[in-house]
């Protein structure tokens, strides 16, 4: 249906119009006008998402000249992070304001030129009473500042976030004893967001890889969707590369993929030949949960992009519970945020064949 079209605010004139499958629309209806910089336009998309509907045509678009160029640009190592953060209106920590954003995980894996991939490292902070978001940045800042490598991130909240701490640091009553050092490091790989008095672009600014999606690469197998939980199993299921290397148990393998929470894990694994999806290989994180409730809590769009995580975080934060049903959680949200990032590693790989 038309409900499925990426990003239109004209669903509902169309549904007044009697126009409900995306099959109906025609080109008018979209008007599809070029991006100013190289890529897709939003309405080009928009139209391409009409047109493979109305053909019937299944394969994914790349545009090879257009990413291949970006990807020339990129500098190794390459690095690629995601971050597992909350807000509440009850703060965890005295001195808090309601809704004030928390960064409580990162994961963090590394591309080298040659091609050798490693989860390179992982921070999570869960005791109960404790603000964690300085602990965060420092270990951050020690991930990344080892060498000049290109910074990946999917969407722009690892930008907000740290925009976020950085406020927090500079705005600390008590003081930040590295403040100036960690508010550096902030300013060197993001961009200033709308709301700050001040505007920067760091000089290892994050590449943020759903705008490549938007502008690069399109498979009707997201339905229309441009989440990291949808392109990647498109992009998996497409390509003849990623389906070879990861359907042998690679990871966390001795030479193979060193990894931080699987062992001899395999990726690709079928079922009447579609590719099953990744995420849903991994334990239930909630193991007290029925089965329809962890379906709620990690499957649906919304709280599976970090839903859960957050309800973990809370759970450990107000809830009384044993220590082995707290390592079980941590456990859980150190695979599910391992996968965060080795999926964009995935999505990497999976262009870089298109590419060549």
């Amino acid at each position: 249906s038309v409900l499925y079209l990426w990003n239109s605010r004209k669903k509902d004139k169309f549904i007044e119009q009697g126009v409900v499958k995306i099959a109906d629309l025609t080109k008018g209806d979209i008007d599809p006008k070029s991006a100013e910089k190289s890529g897709l336009s939003m309405s080009e998309r928009q139209w391409m998402q009409v047109e493979k509907v109305q053909q019937g045509d299944t394969s994914p678009y790349c545009d090879i000249g257009g990413l291949g160029s970006e990807m020339a640009s990129w500098k190794f190592p390459l690095h690629f992070i995601d971050f597992e953060t909350t807000t509440v209106a009850i703060p965890f920590n005295k001195g808090r304001r309601p809704y004030e954003g928390i960064a409580f995980q990162f994961s963090h894996h590394v591309v080298e030129e040659g091609g050798f991939v490693a989860h390179a490292g992982e921070f999570i902070h869960t005791e109960p009473g404790v603000f964690p978001n300085y602990d965060f940045v420092r270990a951050l800042k020690a991930a990344l500042e080892g060498d000049e490598g290109t910074i990946f991130r999917y969407a722009p909240h690892e930008n907000t976030i740290l925009n976020i701490i950085r406020r927090q640091i500079l705005d600390d009553p008590d003081g930040v004893s590295d403040a100036d050092e960690l508010c550096a490091f902030i300013e060197s790989i993001t961009t200033s967001s709308g709301s700050s008095v001040q505007n920067w672009e760091g000089t290892r600014n994050m590449v943020d890889m759903l705008e490549m999606v938007k502008r690069f690469y399109y498979a009707p197998y997201t339905g229309g969707s441009n989440s990291i939980k949808y392109v990647l199993p498109a992009i998996l299921n497409s390509s003849s590369y990623l389906q070879e290397k990861y359907s042998k148990p690679i990871y966390g393998a001795p030479g193979g993929i060193p990894s931080s929470n699987f062992t001899d894990w395999q990726w690709i694994r079928t079922s009447s030949g579609v590719v099953t999806d990744p995420y849903d290989l991994l334990p239930k994180l909630f193991s007290e949960m029925s089965e329809e409730d962890n379906e709620r809590f990690t499957n649906q769009s919304e709280l599976r992009d970090g839903g859960a995580a957050m309800i973990a975080y809370a759970r450990m934060q107000f809830s009384e519970m044993q220590t082995s049903e707290r390592e079980e959680l941590v456990k859980g949200l150190l695979r599910y945020c391992e996968l965060d990032t080795f999926a964009m590693v995935m999505i990497y790989e999976g262009w870089r064949e298109m590419v060549r």
